[in-house]
């Protein structure tokens, strides 16, 4: 088990190392992020409509968006650098190679939503800091599922040249239902509703990320071999 973890804590050291060394990745997650806030921002007349009612799909759209972006790079760097041959190559458990991966996309992800909930903040005028921990905990539980899909549909499409389109045309569609639960259980959130009011939606986020993750295990032999 020791063996196993430190596998996996190489993949995600290496990774942080990349990214130190390029700082392409974080930054052009958090900018695309913002621009889309941006966008809807100005679109949305915040006289007219509540910005609870609106505001939760906003964010959850920046990060979906952001997010692909980031999990394009992901496997696409391995291939360009022949890394994951290498990797392929090495006594690591597959799976390892894969919660590696994953986890790297969790931190890379948590750290661009840690600085995009200020900017929601400001932009839709709404107080999310008697709200933190809820929010924090939908925003954990969606960015896993998220996370665990991505990674393992990125190994996928990796192998693709049109693998900046397959990705988001195979994600968004498995997305829906965490995506749904996580912008309800957003809104609710703001409105000033606690978790315990809400646990059929928070089941169906966990159940799909246990699913998600299950999935993931049993096919990512089979994806890297290809």
């Amino acid at each position: 088990m020791s063996g196993y973890l430190r596998q996996v804590k190489a993949i995600i050291w290496k990774d942080f190392i990349t990214e130190l060394k390029t700082r392409e990745l974080f930054s052009s997650m958090f900018v695309f992020a913002l621009l889309v806030m941006l966008i809807f921002i100005f679109s949305i007349n915040l006289s007219l409509v509540k910005a609870n009612q609106v505001g939760p799909g906003v964010l959850w759209v920046a990060i979906l968006f952001a997010g692909t972006l980031g999990l394009n790079r992901s496997f696409a760097l391995e291939k360009e650098n022949g890394c994951l041959q290498g990797l392929m190559l090495a006594p690591v458990d597959r799976s390892a190679i894969f919660f590696g991966k994953m986890l790297s996309n969790l931190i890379f992800l948590s750290i661009m939503e840690a600085f995009l909930l200020p900017v929601f903040m400001i932009f839709f005028n709404v107080e999310v800091w008697s709200h933190l921990g809820p929010l924090v905990a939908v925003l954990l539980m969606g960015t896993i599922g998220f996370s665990a899909l991505g990674t393992l549909l990125s190994s996928l499409s990796s192998n693709l040249k049109t693998r900046e389109i397959m990705l988001p045309i195979l994600l968004y569609p498995l997305m829906v239902p965490v995506v749904i639960a996580a912008v309800r259980l957003t809104g609710q959130i703001l409105d000033g509703k606690s978790l315990a009011d809400m646990m059929n939606w928070v089941g169906l986020i966990l159940c799909f990320d246990i699913i998600y993750i299950g999935v993931s295990i049993m096919t990512i032999d089979h994806i890297l071999e290809e």
